[in-house]
């Protein structure tokens, strides 16, 4: 039995795939260019395929918006400690950030 699944779904669903081909893609070289400090016509020119100016500079935005608040806020954020016991062994505690 196949459900049938509304406009407003499929739209969701075919966003969420698009973002997420498009971030595979090309995204991380896009985010390691931008932290390069390369603008978005150069990050246009060091692709190997096409990708419109207007989609670079929104997805920049996006990451420099998402880094920013990332640094920000450090309410809710661990990082991992190495400690080691009597006999040397090591072992990883996740520790807060204050």
């Amino acid at each position: 039995m196949s459900k049938k699944t509304s406009d407003g779904e499929n739209k969701y669903f075919n966003e969420a795939l698009r973002d997420f081909t498009f971030d595979v893609a090309c995204g991380a070289a896009i985010r390691h260019l931008t932290e390069l400090g390369y603008s978005a016509e150069k990050i246009a020119s060091r692709l190997d395929y096409p990708v419109p100016i207007e989609k670079i500079r929104a997805y920049m935005d996006r990451y420099k918006d998402k880094s920013a608040e990332d640094k920000t806020n450090t309410e809710g954020r661990y990082e991992m400690v190495r400690e080691y016991d009597e006999y040397g062994r090591s072992s990883f505690r996740r520790v807060k950030i204050k």
